[in-house]
């Protein structure tokens, strides 16, 4: 274990090297983090693959055909029902018990057998 630092001294010393030597570096570190950030920030977005008409058309196709069967309403249920619970957690294998079993002692006090 790491002895604690009750000495002025030593608490100042590390003090100064937090401040004069680490902490330069930490801040030289945030500084290229941020630009980093910048520059990611700073580019449009990607944009989402555009569908053919094709695509399009069957979309709307579907679409059509659900509103009108009612399907989208049941395509929801059997979501929320197909949840299944995790399956329960096992546990792991645990050492077996000592299956050693010692003889009881023989009791050195006997009723009845002592001879006088």
């Amino acid at each position: 274990m790491a002895k604690s630092v009750r000495a002025s001294v030593s608490k100042r010393n590390r003090a100064n090297l937090r401040k004069n030597v680490f902490g330069p570096i930490v801040d030289a570190r945030t500084e290229r983090l941020a630009a980093k950030l910048q520059e990611i920030a700073s580019q449009p977005r990607p944009e989402a693959p555009q569908k053919s008409k094709m695509d399009i058309v069957e979309d709307e196709a579907d679409q059509k055909t659900k509103s009108q069967t009612g399907e989208e309403e049941m395509d929801i249920d059997t979501i929320k029902s197909s949840k299944k619970k995790p399956a329960r957690v096992q546990k792991r294998n645990q050492k077996p018990r000592n299956s050693i079993v010692f003889q009881k002692r023989p009791s050195s006090t006997k009723k009845g057998s002592k001879k006088k």
